[in-house]
């Protein structure tokens, strides 16, 4: 007798391929259910990402247009420059604030007979020296035009004293580094045209520089 035993169902071979087609069918469904996933997650963080950019843009333009207005009021508060380039032909002003608005700023007055020119570098940048510079340029209002005082070292003190009691702090503290650098000129209006005048000068933190005749 000739016979052939026939492998259980598990053995045939195309058994075996469907299996295979079967795993391989749910290894792809499990990928692209866990790819689907990350895809709908990515989207949702997208757009929550998308919204926070949008508010921090808004709030980043308030915050430009007000440090802006800031810089218009500051600009309105710093000496004319035409005024000053009638009376120092010679002269020019050169300043660039880092963060739009400064903490470094000039300021000029006359009197009848003297001109009163300073340069100033407050404590920080932006808008904490910008605050400063208001509260500098107030104190040297109230110190040249309204007291008179019209000497350097005279001046320096009163601000020195002055910066002191604007912002509430003791001599004695040591543990602050908020206040001014400052330089200040004092020359006679007579004898600017031919050069020949007699310069007053004191300057905290600042040196002045003298150019006569290219020394």
């Amino acid at each position: 007798f000739s016979f052939e035993v026939m492998p259980p169902l598990w053995g045939r071979w195309w058994f075996k391929a469907l299996a295979l087609v079967f795993i391989v069918a749910c290894i792809i469904m499990i990928i692209k259910l866990r790819t689907g996933k990350i895809i709908k997650e990515k989207k949702v963080l997208e757009a929550k990402v998308a919204e926070r950019t949008k508010e921090l843009a808004k709030k980043n333009k308030d915050i430009t247009g007000s440090i802006r207005y800031a810089k218009r009021i500051q600009d309105a508060v710093l000496p004319v420059k035409e005024r000053i380039s009638e009376i120092l032909s010679d002269s020019f002003i050169f300043i660039k604030p880092k963060d739009i608005v400064s903490g470094d700023f000039y300021w000029y007055t006359e009197t009848k007979d003297k001109v009163v020119v300073s340069a100033i570098d407050c404590t920080g940048h932006g808008v904490p020296g910008a605050f400063m510079s208001l509260i500098g340029n107030e104190l040297l209002n109230d110190i040249v035009k309204e007291k008179g005082i019209l000497n350097p070292a005279d001046i320096l003190r009163e601000m020195h004293l002055g910066v002191l009691t604007a912002l509430k702090k003791d001599e004695q503290e040591s543990d602050t580094v908020d206040g001014m650098d400052m330089a200040v000129c004092i020359f006679p209006k007579s004898g600017l045209k031919d050069g020949n005048v007699e310069l007053e000068f004191a300057g905290a933190g600042r040196p002045v520089i003298v150019i006569s005749k290219g020394n």
